[in-house]
């Protein structure tokens, strides 16, 4: 950029924070997935997902039982290697036309069955595992390691989950975690970001010009150029990556394609100082993290874009 055109750095920032939010596993994502007009909206406005490893539950054969209305037996699981057992028992009458019930042959799901042999109704093991009486005996099941940060932008209005249904490259490379981490299920969790904020964040970060480096660099003014859609959900997604350092990040960048990069790049060449993001799921059972990160159902990390090596190696990121 022409010196004489552009300016130095301000001392704003860009605020990004997470709202709305659902989680899936990956093996049951499909086209068309109906949640309600409320939901539908939220996933439509998601672009930002989150590829995280919870252990896998299976009913125990050993233990499983269904007598005079009742069910019970025990929940497995893995957690690191670890193996965990967990009690369950409840009233679970038939309905109508249900003359039985009986545990699946692949112990993930109890099925009640009709006079003919015909599955009615199926509770899997994973849904059960949510229940409170579970999570009461022990939380740490449902704390969730971030392995991956993506987005499928689309203007379209297209709920989330449709595009990922329809997302080969990302269909593969889901199936390829699930194969790597046998005792694991693959849950994607997916993010609406509310519109971006300019905040002042005096004392927080460094003041402009302050590192060698950027007092002679020029800027296209945030407040003249304001962020796309497509930039704040590309500049969430770096920003995620940077604070989590995912697992698979790297696994995940060659799989998959980048359509995002030229959008994001632009975004270097405005004047905004630092990055404040936020990601919540305190509206849910989950907690996330990292290696590289506390486990919180709360996330905030502030990312310094005046330090010259910083603001470089930042907007390097693939998304």
């Amino acid at each position: 950029m022409n010196k004489s055109s552009g300016k130095p750095l301000s001392g704003l920032s860009v605020h990004l924070r997470s709202w709305g939010a659902m989680a899936l596993p990956a093996g049951e994502i499909r086209p068309g997935m109906d949640f309600g007009e409320k939901m539908n909206r939220v996933l439509a406005d998601s672009h930002i997902y989150l590829v995280c490893r919870r252990p896998a539950f299976s009913f125990d054969p050993d233990t499983f039982f269904w007598s005079e209305n009742r069910v019970g037996g025990h929940l497995l699981c893995k957690a690191n290697g670890v193996a965990k057992s967990f009690p369950f028992a409840f009233g679970f009458p038939l309905q109508d036309s249900e003359v039985t019930v009986e545990l699946a042959p692949s112990c993930l799901e109890i099925r009640t069955l009709d006079a003919k042999g015909r599955c009615t109704r199926r509770l899997n093991a994973m849904g059960l595992s949510q229940h409170p009486d579970i999570l009461e005996t022990d939380r740490s099941v449902n704390d969730l390691e971030v392995l991956y940060v993506g987005n499928v932008f689309s203007g379209n209005k297209v709920p989330v989950f449709d595009r990922m249904a329809r997302h080969e490259p990302l269909q593969r490379f889901l199936k390829s975690m699930q194969q790597a981490l046998p005792d694991d299920d693959m849950i994607v969790y997916a993010f609406e970001y509310l519109p971006y904020e300019l905040v002042a964040l005096s004392g927080r970060l460094r003041h402009p010009g302050e590192e060698k480096g950027t007092e002679d660099a020029r800027f296209r003014s945030i407040r003249e150029f304001p962020l796309s859609e497509y930039q704040k959900i590309c500049l969430a997604e770096a920003g995620l990556i940077h604070y989590f350092r995912p697992a698979w990040q790297k696994r995940g960048d060659d799989a998959l394609p980048h359509p995002g990069q030229t959008a994001f790049k632009a975004c270097e060449t405005l004047d905004m100082a630092g990055l404040v993001l936020e990601l919540s799921t305190v509206r849910s059972h989950f907690r996330l993290f990292t290696p590289h990160s506390a486990l919180l159902p709360h996330h905030m990390t502030m990312i310094d874009l005046s330090d010259p090596d910083e603001r470089k190696a930042f907007f390097a990121t693939a998304v």
